[in-house]
């Protein structure tokens, strides 16, 4: 698996910013493994032919891949996975067009819509005092080092920890961004 992938064509930009194709790429990471279409759908609890149609949609942009296929039961099943670790969107002309801006920000509001939704949704679930939860919305200063460094840290922490897969672990949502602001 690469690093990173570059979005750059209004068309892909498009593609990716929908909602569904989002969640869809970001259950597969979760999954951590190739999975079906049909695997996928049962893990979303959504209708198969919905998340095919999404999935070739991720496919045509390069931001998923075949990753190989099986004889199940005389049907030949596709199991896809992630092309990349991060998904990085640029303008392709290096000019910040007004449309660039606008899809840049309905991919931002999906994911902090997600991410609300998901926080929102655990905070409900707990009913003790043993449970964990934080919520951090603050400005702090740092120096560019210490800025690459939290970055690299939360990066690294995803990374190894990314999977469904950990009998051992429990699972949290971790929904967080970093950007310059004004003072």
């Amino acid at each position: 698996m690469k690093d990173s992938i570059t979005l750059k064509t209004m068309s892909e930009i498009k593609i990716i910013s929908n909602p569904i194709r989002m969640k869809v790429l970001r259950n597969y990471y979760t999954i951590g493994k190739p999975a079906t279409v049909k695997q996928m759908a049962v893990f979303m609890g959504e209708v198969p032919a919905n998340i095919h149609y999404h999935v070739k949609k991720l496919v045509e942009i390069k931001v998923l891949e075949l990753h190989h296929t099986e004889n199940v039961n005389g049907i030949t099943a596709k199991f896809y996975l992630p092309v990349a670790k991060s998904i990085k969107i640029e303008d392709e002309n290096n000019t910040i067009t007004d449309g660039y801006i606008n899809e840049k920000e309905i991919i931002v509001s999906n994911i902090f819509d997600e991410g609300k939704k998901e926080f929102l949704s655990a905070l409900r679930e707990l009913n003790s005092d043993d449970e964990k939860g934080t919520l951090f919305a603050t400005k702090v200063a740092l120096t560019e080092d210490e800025y690459a460094e939290v970055v690299g840290y939360i990066h690294n922490l995803v990374e190894s920890n990314r999977t469904a897969e950990h009998d051992d672990k429990k699972q949290y949502l971790l929904f967080t961004g970093m950007i310059e602001s004004s003072k």
